[in-house]
């Protein structure tokens, strides 16, 4: 059970025990839990997903040129924009933290 646990996480990192490992490799019912206190027998504790830049530099440049041509042109009655420092702005839904196990 472990060394089929253990490969499972192995080909596929970015898996949960939730919603892969307990369906995908086991025809027994186990919790959570312990699928969890396996892996971390086996040195692949529960991490969470790695942060990636918001922009990379044609971003930048794109958001430069635009905020350049907006505030230089002609003003446009009716246009809203909001400018942001690269700060996340979250209209609709939760921030949900998810662990993941690598």
């Amino acid at each position: 059970m472990d060394r089929r646990i253990a490969k499972l996480v192995k080909a596929q990192p970015m898996i949960s025990s939730q919603e892969g490992i307990k369906e995908r490799t086991l025809q027994l019912t186990v919790s959570t839990g312990t699928i969890r206190s396996r892996l971390g027998e086996i040195n692949l504790p529960a991490r969470s997903p790695r942060k990636v830049p918001l922009l990379n530099k044609r971003h930048v440049q794109k958001r430069l040129e635009f905020a350049k041509n907006t505030l230089s042109g002609p003003r446009r009655n009716g246009v809203n924009i909001l400018w942001t420092d690269e700060s996340k702005v979250l209209l609709f839904g939760q921030h949900i933290h998810i662990n993941l196990i690598r």
